[in-house]
């Protein structure tokens, strides 16, 4: 899995046209909007951070390439260690939400079962998958998440998106 700061994204590609930051950073992007932490209860399982890791801090954005550890359509994102995409908030259910690729390269995401539930540009999110544009944000708990395409996180970066 590919993810990196935002700030840090926008200050090594400062002078970078859209054209050469979408050859490095091809695909799809959730930019994870970094609030308080809401570390899982006592009783459930948290991960261990490895060396060099640490928390985001309340403000910072990471950008996260959407992509599954086995190449396949989906994306699992959740609390729990089986996932492609792991986000150890407490808000989160072990599986949370599953991102589809179609053939044509359409993203799809549907709630996976969650306790807290998902809302997609404020409507609830349920099992049938809904479709994503770029800009779309997704709340997951207390998890918020824009999904973006290259050209549009581009865009973002330089403050217009």
């Amino acid at each position: 899995m590919k993810s990196f700061l935002l700030s840090w994204l926008a200050k090594k590609h400062a002078g970078a046209t859209l054209p050469a930051f979408v050859a490095e950073y091809p695909g799809d992007w959730l930019v994870w909007e970094a609030g308080p932490w809401r570390p899982p209860a006592q009783r459930r399982e948290t991960m261990a951070a490895g060396p060099g890791t640490r928390l985001l801090s309340a403000g910072e954005s990471l950008a996260i390439h959407l992509a599954s550890r086995s190449g396949g359509p989906e994306v699992h994102l959740g609390r729990g260690l089986e996932n492609d995409l792991v986000v150890d908030d407490g808000t989160l259910s072990r599986a949370h939400l599953v991102f589809y690729r179609d053939p044509a390269g359409i993203w799809t995401v549907r709630d996976a079962g969650s306790r807290n539930g998902t809302l997609v540009e404020g409507a609830t999110l349920g099992a049938e998958p809904v479709p994503l544009a770029s800009g779309a944000r997704i709340e997951a708990g207390a998890v918020r998440l824009t999904f973006y395409d290259a050209g549009a996180l581009y865009l973002r970066l330089k403050g217009v998106g």
